[in-house]
């Protein structure tokens, strides 16, 4: 009868601790190095595939449900890159970093009611950064020659007031100071 009891009652906590709405990722430390695109793909990370999200969007909207809410939730993050045409790089640069792609790169994003934390590791280095505000930006591009018609970006900032293209200019100031802490931790562009 104990063990009937137990049974029961593993099978019951099992069922509970991970509904389909509530995703368990296995622990950050725990990914394999040889961890892939499809098991990203697999594992209801949020895919980004060079910066454009591809696999993940039912998973994202929940995060976002739920962030509004005020409830902690965490989502995996798992950015792809390749490097696409090589005529778009010089020769010697494209055969010095031919070998490197394509990469894969993966984050935590959680929020625990009041504050947002992304964490992952490069390079054997652990970064951890958080934030007070998640916020979207949509718009177009600044350039005609851009190859896309228009943008969806969530960031991570401090100040919720700051726009896109204060962000923007801050990345590509050379102005001591200019430069604005955020983190783009979601991408969807209308491809022209």
């Amino acid at each position: 009868m104990k063990k009937f009891i137990f049974l029961v009652f593993a099978i019951i906590l099992l069922l509970t601790s991970c509904t389909e709405k509530d995703i368990c990722y296995i622990p950050y430390d725990q990914i394999p190095e040889d961890y892939s695109l499809l098991q990203a793909k697999d594992d209801d990370c949020v895919v980004f595939e060079d910066s454009d999200i591809t696999s993940g969007q039912s998973v994202w909207d929940d995060f976002l449900y739920k962030t509004a809410s005020k409830k902690s939730c965490e989502v995996r993050l798992a950015f792809y890159y390749t490097l696409g045409d090589a005529s778009h790089y010089a020769a010697e640069l494209y055969e010095e970093i031919k070998d490197d792609y394509p990469v894969l790169y993966i984050m935590d994003l959680s929020y625990d009611g009041e504050k947002y934390t992304i964490y992952h590791t490069e390079d054997d280095n652990e970064y951890s950064n958080e934030y007070g505000y998640l916020v979207r930006y949509n718009g177009t591009p600044g350039s005609p020659t851009a190859t896309y018609s228009g943008y969806t970006y969530y960031v991570l900032v401090n100040d919720d007031t700051v726009t896109w293209e204060q962000i923007e200019h801050g990345m590509y100031s050379s102005l001591y100071g200019d430069a604005i802490d955020h983190m783009t931790v979601y991408y969807d562009k209308v491809w022209k």
